[in-house]
């Protein structure tokens, strides 16, 4: 056998590992997802949510070493439950949602923690500023064609920049903001 029928051979045997190898893509159903955060204002909870996220996730709990997500957050979809509050946050002093219109996280590092949990390592992009960030998670359901993922983590917000002016200091506005989602996925 020549050169190229033993490359050309060996390519057509590694083609069904390589095939296998790639977790499956998952598509957000976004009616059954959900974006939250809470934060401490003068000693009292501000809690609100981002409506709209779009997302390329391809996980695998079999095969983490090949899984990644790409979650990008439309940052102008920030709301709370005092209207003031939501106009504010997208104020220059805040997400200055104008010039940074996006939030955008990447992981490709995951790992087993228990039975049903996992943590993901990788970086959250929040105005100019990457940050490394490590979300704890459960697969509270997976199947083949439907799966559910609950999660949180706790951001320093300054980290981003986001609280700039008189808002720089975390006296007023503390620093930690904790954030959970609840993602239902699906496949075909």
């Amino acid at each position: 056998m020549n050169r190229r029928t033993v490359l050309l051979s060996l390519a057509l045997f590694l083609l069904p590992v390589i095939v296998a190898a790639t977790p499956p893509a998952w598509q957000i159903d976004s009616k059954k997802s959900a974006i939250s955060f809470s934060a401490i204002q003068n000693n009292s909870p501000i809690t609100g949510q981002f409506t709209l996220f779009t997302g390329e996730i391809n996980f695998d709990p079999t095969q983490l070493s090949t899984s990644h997500v790409n979650i990008i957050v439309d940052i102008g979809s920030v709301t709370t439950s005092y209207k003031e509050i939501s106009d504010t946050l997208k104020t220059p002093d805040w997400f200055d949602v104008k010039l940074f219109p996006q939030a955008i996280f990447k992981a490709d590092k995951f790992t087993k923690t228990g039975d049903k949990t996992y943590q993901a390592e990788g970086n959250l992009t929040i105005r100019d500023k990457t940050v490394p960030v490590t979300l704890q998670f459960t697969l509270e359901e997976y199947q083949n064609t439907k799966a559910l993922i609950k999660g949180t983590t706790t951001l320093k917000r300054t980290a981003f920049g986001v609280g700039r002016g008189e808002w720089a200091k975390t006296d007023a506005v503390k620093d930690n903001v904790q954030v959970n989602f609840v993602l239902a996925v699906v496949r075909e």
